[in-house]
């Protein structure tokens, strides 16, 4: 059976062998759909997703829809890959007075700074090109979990889905970025005994403490 890989938000990075979507006809993707909106693909249809530097440009009721409806269509052991920016990331690295991020703004976005200062830097960060709702770890973990997922962690270009290995465009040198694999409900196939295993072990400790 042919694997079902979606790119939500492709805008101009369209991935080979995907079905690349987006709202903006000018990046010409293979499907155009509104993302906050209700996702033009049946329940349980689609294998992996991808989606890099989007989220963010929607706000967070918008963003709770786009998961849920990525939970839908995914099949019952898809993965979901999300990269975004980390707000914390970039934040600490204004507090400490990070001038390297001077450069990373100058050699990666390429807008002008009339002051050249961190101060000036940060608020355009937050509202470089529509930015709606920036995340950290935390922030992202609730909301995934929240429409169901169970998010992982993951470095740059690393995944354990194959399927999901060298996509991302932003690495930590070109990007602050967020890298989560998001599993539909269970950690994957390859943990489903660990997984069982650690509910076990909850199950026992809730025994232990009402005897």
């Amino acid at each position: 059976m042919e694997i079902v890989k979606v790119h939500f938000g492709c805008g101009h990075q369209k991935l080979n062998g995907w079905i690349n979507v987006d709202w903006d006809r000018s990046c010409k993707p293979d499907l155009i759909a509104d993302l906050a909106r209700s996702l033009p693909f049946k329940s349980h249809s689609v294998d992996y997703i991808h989606s890099e530097d989007f989220i963010e440009q929607i706000d967070l009721e918008a963003a709770y829809s786009f998961f849920h409806e990525g939970f839908r269509i995914l099949k019952e052991d898809g993965v979901m890959r999300v990269l975004t920016p980390d707000l914390y990331a970039f934040a600490r690295r204004y507090l400490n007075r990070d001038e390297d991020l001077v450069g990373l703004w100058e050699r990666e976005v390429g807008i002008p700074l009339r002051t050249g200062t961190l101060g000036e830097l940060f608020n355009l960060g937050i509202r470089l090109l529509g930015h709606r709702f920036l995340y950290d770890e935390d922030t992202l973990i609730r909301v995934l979990r929240d429409c169901g997922f169970e998010p992982r962690k993951v470095g740059y270009q690393e995944s354990d889905e194959k399927e999901l290995r060298g996509l991302d465009i932003r690495s930590p040198r070109t990007g602050i970025s967020l890298y989560f694999d998001c599993y539909k409900g269970k950690p994957g196939n390859h943990d489903r005994d660990s997984f069982v295993s650690r509910m076990k072990q909850q199950i026992k400790k809730l025994w232990r403490w009402q005897r």
